[in-house]
C-alpha cells in the first residue's frame, strides 16, 4: 500500500472515532453559546439591566452544559 493511501486511511479512520465527533459536536455547543452571549450583550446592553443580562448569559451558559452532556451521551 502506497503512504499516501495509508495516510488517507488513517485519517478516515481517526474522523471515524467518538472522539472526534465529540470534538466537533462540543465546538458547535461552544459556537452556540458565544452566539447567544452575543445576543445577551445586543439585548441587554443597558447599565440598568445589568441583572438581566447576567441572567441571560447564565442561562446561556447551562445550555452550553447541557450541550456538551449530550455530546458526551
Amino acid at each position: 500500500m502506497h503512504i499516501l493511501s495509508r495516510t488517507l486511511l488513517m485519517v478516515a479512520l481517526l474522523l471515524a472515532t467518538p472522539r472526534f465527533v465529540v470534538a466537533g459536536c462540543a465546538s458547535d455547543c461552544r459556537d452556540d453559546f458565544d452566539s447567544e452571549v452575543q445576543s445577551c450583550n445586543v439585548s441587554w446592553d443597558d447599565p440598568d439591566e445589568a441583572d438581566d443580562l447576567s441572567s441571560c448569559i447564565d442561562d446561556a451558559h447551562s445550555g452550553y452544559e447541557d450541550c456538551i452532556e449530550e455530546c458526551q451521551s
